[in-house]
């Protein structure tokens, strides 16, 4: 699981491709199957992304003060 969110969404398109051109029912079972896993590591990544951010940003903030207190 150590894709990149560019290397997860390029997954999930190449599955959406596949969906789109196969008449097989039990392939597009498989593949709407492995549609919604990639898009639930899709939102993941993009919540870890967030949060991460979010935090970063309060981290910064925090060092921040501490300078011009200090200062």
């Amino acid at each position: 699981m150590n894709k990149t969110f560019d290397e997860a969404y390029a997954r999930y398109r190449s599955f959406l491709v596949k969906l789109d051109k196969t008449e097989d029912v039990a392939e597009k079972n498989l593949l709407f199957r492995q549609l919604t896993a990639q898009l639930s590591e899709l939102e993941s990544r993009l919540s870890s992304k967030q949060i991460f951010n979010a935090s970063e940003a309060a981290h910064s903030e925090h060092e921040d003060a501490e300078l011009t207190y200090w200062i």
